[in-house]
């Protein structure tokens, strides 16, 4: 008998949380609502013809040069991203490797990697996503039987010999468009 009321109690608790949880939720947003109301209100009733600010007007003018120099011949979503005189192609997963010792997985390593393009080249990279995934992931698997992903990882010279060989892998299908390799996370998990 004692165990049905404490079990009562535990989900009377956690019903009654979530029902706070969604009353205060939905409360919020109403507020948040009717500050845009308001606030699109006040904007509907300002002349059309008022000037802004010259502070508001530099701003702008920095925003749309901004812009213009980000370009938008690279979007679609892809995550593709221009920098000075590069571009970088963002993979849309990691890449996981399983170590092998003696036959058995012992351990999981997940690399998070971008590459860095000539920027005219990156949407045709994304193109060819799929067979550059598939040559990096053939050197992240090589690279594991050699023992690259031991307990020294994270050892400088290490990180820059899987860069090296991983950058060879991706030039073999986008050639010589892909100036580096990027490792951006790497983390690795004992089985």
């Amino acid at each position: 008998m004692i165990k049905i009321v404490a079990i009562a109690i535990q989900v009377i608790a956690v019903a009654g949380g979530a029902y706070v949880g969604v009353v205060l939720s939905s409360g919020s947003s109403g507020k948040a609502e009717q500050a845009e109301h308001d606030s699109a209100a006040e904007d509907s009733h300002a002349p059309e013809h008022a000037e802004k600010p010259e502070k508001e007007k530099k701003k702008d003018e920095h925003k749309d040069k901004k812009a213009k120099k980000k370009g938008d011949k690279h979007g679609g979503g892809h995550g593709a991203e221009t920098s000075g005189e590069s571009g970088f192609m963002k993979f849309s997963r990691q890449f996981v490797v399983p170590v092998v010792s003696r036959n058995n997985v012992t351990a999981l390593v997940i690399m998070d990697l971008n590459l860095e393009l000539d920027p005219s080249s990156t949407e045709s990279a994304y193109a060819r996503e799929p067979k550059v995934r598939d040559a990096i992931l053939k050197s992240l698997l090589q690279l594991s039987n050699e023992g690259a992903f031991g307990e020294d990882i994270l050892d400088e010279e290490n990180l820059d010999q899987i860069r090296e060989r991983l950058r060879a892998s991706a030039q073999t299908v986008l050639g010589d468009d892909v100036i580096d390799v990027l490792i951006l996370n790497v983390a690795r998990q004992d089985a």
